[in-house]
């Protein structure tokens, strides 16, 4: 009984294409600009749709800190900044609140805030259209291996069938 209760809390007997969907999901909130939530909207969204948990988390942490943090967040702010037609580095004033932080003015921390938009706004653009490409990309590959896989493990069921056959004649 807690076995079937796991299995179903967890979506593991699902069809390949509803897990290749959750898996997919987790890509697109793997890479969206919502820094923080990824977890909490995984968490949200499997639970609501009642999607493959496993699957869904593992597309998930395709970003993680150790990892994948920092290439993503770069390549989230290089997309949209060429989309926006913005350069790739910082404006000068942006690195010279940088290099001289006066975190105890209201000035500095004013003109921080100005500033950031240089960085969130493309951030925000690239980490959304690389959302939407790349969970294009992750469904059509997982439905593929799924399916797969579930062949072969249907073949050597098949097998393991016939040979307790063969074991039973003689």
């Amino acid at each position: 009984m807690f076995r079937a209760t796991v299995r179903r809390l967890l979506a593991i007997d699902d069809p390949p294409e509803r897990t290749a969907l959750a898996f997919s999901i987790g890509v697109f909130i793997a890479f969206s600009p919502f820094l923080g939530l990824h977890t909490i909207a995984a968490t949200a969204i499997a639970f609501a749709f009642r999607f493959n948990k496993i699957a869904i988390y593992a597309g998930t942490f395709v970003n993680n800190p150790l990892l994948t943090l920092v290439p993503i967040i770069l390549a989230s702010y290089a997309t949209g900044a060429l989309l926006l037609g913005r350069p790739l580095g910082l404006p000068p004033e942006s690195i010279e609140l940088l290099q001289h932080p006066h975190l105890l003015t209201a000035d500095w921390w004013s003109k921080l805030f100005q500033s950031g938009g240089n960085v969130l706004v493309p951030f925000f653009i690239g980490g959304m259209l690389l959302s939407v490409i790349c969970s294009a990309i992750a469904y059509p590959l997982t439905l593929r291996f799924l399916r797969a896989r579930r062949r072969k493990k249907e073949q050597e069921s098949e097998l393991r069938s016939q040979e307790t056959e063969e074991k039973k004649i003689y």
